[in-house]
């Protein structure tokens, strides 16, 4: 948790750090960046990850790294270097004996998997509602609503990643000797970073598809109504004709001394809109 203030504060400046970067450690959603300096470094960043509940969620981190120490500082207290705990209780990789590059290299990673696992989620959703949307016989009432749902979500793991990609490459040219033994390592979440951005990208085209087949449907689905609304008129114009007619008040209407009138118009009513409809669909028109 960030709520001590004054401990972070004073951490920071036992490392010979300025008040600024406590302050930066102490800001949620702070911009990603990692300083560096003659002995020391500090990178901030930003993890996202999905609930128990499916909801995205977003977690400011801060890590310091000098000589053989390493300190990490959360945003909440969500075990989120749980992994990381287990590596260093099993000497993974002889972590105990390794410097601290090693150690934050579990850390990155830790942080870069839940940002993985977050946008695969995303995308694997996408494609789940893209085949909802393709089959129009679906329900999709609520699509439009969780189109929005996972562009909101989409675009918290794109704001946490594309910035940490930016960052990336100053770690990799760093001259302080904390990772240069561990670079392959860093090469390795390097890639890891490109696939997140890589999805990221496809996400974003799965959603400006799915919006447009979205509208799509919306607009199908109004011709299919307005098709139907259009054949019941077609059918009702004549007997209303037919109607109309029998309607006006003419005493020399021979119509209505017929013995068997009534009956008559019933059949010339039922005959014409049978007639109409069967031509509707002769010509294929529904």
């Amino acid at each position: 948790g960030l709520t001590d203030s004054e401990a972070v504060t004073r951490i920071v400046n036992e490392f010979g750090m300025h008040n600024l970067d406590a302050k930066d450690i102490l800001t949620p959603q702070h911009v990603v960046k990692i300083e560096e300096y003659d002995k020391h470094m500090l990178i901030v960043l930003n993890s996202s990850y999905y609930d128990t509940n499916m909801e995205i969620n977003s977690e400011h981190i801060s890590i310091l790294i000098t000589g053989n120490v390493v300190i990490s500082f959360t945003e909440s207290n969500n075990p989120v270097f749980e992994n990381a705990y287990k590596a260093i209780e099993s000497d993974m990789l002889n972590i105990r004996r390794k410097n601290s590059g090693l150690l934050l290299a579990f850390l990155l990673n830790t942080i870069i998997a839940n940002l993985v696992e977050s946008a695969s989620k995303v995308e694997e959703m996408l494609e789940d509602i893209e085949e909802t949307l393709l089959d129009i016989k679906n329900d999709q009432g609520n699509m439009g609503l969780l189109i929005q749902q996972r562009r909101k979500e989409y675009m918290v793991i794109r704001k946490n990643s594309q910035p940490l990609k930016e960052q990336f490459a100053k770690l990799l040219r760093t001259e302080n000797g904390i990772i240069s033994s561990d670079i392959p390592i860093y090469n390795d979440l390097s890639d890891q970073l490109q696939f997140i951005i890589q999805t990221t990208e496809s996400c974003r085209e799965i959603i400006s598809s799915l919006v447009d087949l979205y509208i799509s449907n919306n607009d199908l689905r109004m011709n299919a109504i307005m098709k139907r609304l259009t054949i019941v008129s077609t059918i009702f114009i004549p007997l209303t004709f037919l109607a109309g007619i029998w309607g006006m008040n003419f005493k020399m209407m021979p119509e209505l001394d017929w013995q068997y009138g009534y009956g008559i118009a019933w059949s010339l009513m039922l005959l014409t809109a049978i007639s109409t409809w069967l031509y509707m669909r002769k010509k294929d028109w529904f």
